[in-house]
């Protein structure tokens, strides 16, 4: 065989038949180039041509070999979440499409999942954030190809995810205000599984330490500018306030208290946020924080994909990595 008919093989699932990409062409009626182009996600190429050539690979469940051609990997970030440009997702995002590119594998990040993963050949998915929506529909796909969670809290049988750990991060806050002095302690966090996993930390640490846990301190909100929720907090005699997450939830709080209120940080309540490298050093005061390990985490998944894609089983489906306090000025 030569080597451009090498180049194009391309394998059928399950029989061990190898066909190639000109075959794939001449079913279609299209160009080699243009089917290489589709199975590739590269642009140039009419949606309507797309679209057949597209259905004809999944009508022949035909995949291209891992040797003759670049994996391709989608980076999902739900559109309506606000950290997809900066914070949480978008740190994720710069690290994950890092870690893929010393792979050599190939990265999209679709701006409307559910719309455009259709139209998309891919070797698998890193899903960062999801509303139900989309979620749904990446659940649809996972008998097909490896999709990868990150943050996934409710574990599911055959799900391949990489968390960190929220529940100890309520944990390590609570504890630190705790040994401070602290006795009101306040929670101000957004909605979904990962601040409830913060919440259940938080809450059980104080009862553990005997404080009393007053459920009209812990706020879950979609607020997340905090406007209404912060003054409610300080009328309550919150003494401290955890507001976690990395998508500056925290510097909200923390420009409210002390340019809104005029409230003094940590003599009049004490903070600890999110950690936002590069930023929550440099606050007034310095933010302590509880860091959650973005970079390692991306690289888990990267590799967690890279194993999935290359059609060899991981070690563990399920990954939980340790967080960590950064003690600074804004608790004493």
């Amino acid at each position: 065989m030569d080597t451009s008919s090498e180049k194009g093989k391309v394998e059928e699932r399950g029989s061990g038949k190898k066909v190639t990409i000109y075959d794939l062409a001449r079913h279609t009626g299209f160009s080699p180039g243009t089917v290489s182009r589709v199975l590739n996600n590269k642009d140039r190429v009419k949606a309507k041509t797309r679209e057949i050539i597209l259905a004809a690979a999944k009508e022949l469940d035909l995949k291209p070999q891992v040797s003759a051609r670049s994996r391709q990997v989608a980076i999902i970030t739900e559109p309506n979440f606000t950290d997809r440009i900066e914070g949480y997702a978008a740190t994720l995002n710069a690290h994950l499409a890092f870690a893929f590119s010393k792979r050599n594998i190939g990265v999209s990040i679709p701006s409307d999942p559910v719309k455009q993963l259709p139209s998309m050949f891919l070797d698998g998915i890193v899903a960062v954030t999801y509303d139900e929506e989309t979620r749904t529909y990446l659940q649809s796909l996972e008998s097909k190809l490896p999709v990868v969670y990150m943050d996934l809290f409710e574990e599911r049988k055959g799900v391949y995810r990489v968390c960190s750990d929220h529940y100890k991060s309520g944990v390590l806050a609570a504890k630190h205000f705790i040994e401070k002095g602290k006795k009101r302690l306040a929670f101000l966090g957004g909605e979904g599984h990962a601040f409830e996993e913060r919440l259940k930390g938080y809450r059980d640490a104080i009862v553990e330490a005997g404080l009393e846990a007053d459920e009209n301190l812990f706020v879950q909100t979609s607020d997340v500018a905090h406007t209404s929720v912060v003054p409610r907090l300080v009328r309550q005699k919150a003494d401290a306030v955890f507001v976690p997450g990395t998508s500056y939830q925290a510097l909200q709080c923390l420009h409210l208290l002390t340019y809104i209120m005029n409230k003094d940080v940590p003599s009049d309540i004490a903070i600890i946020g999110g950690e936002n490298d590069g930023v929550s050093e440099l606050l007034y005061p310095p933010l302590t924080t509880v860091a959650e390990p973005l970079r390692e985490m991306a690289e888990s998944a990267v590799q967690m994909l890279d194993t999935l894609t290359s059609g060899k089983r991981v070690k563990a489906k399920s990954e939980v990595l340790p967080v960590s306090l950064i003690e600074r000025n804004s608790v004493v």
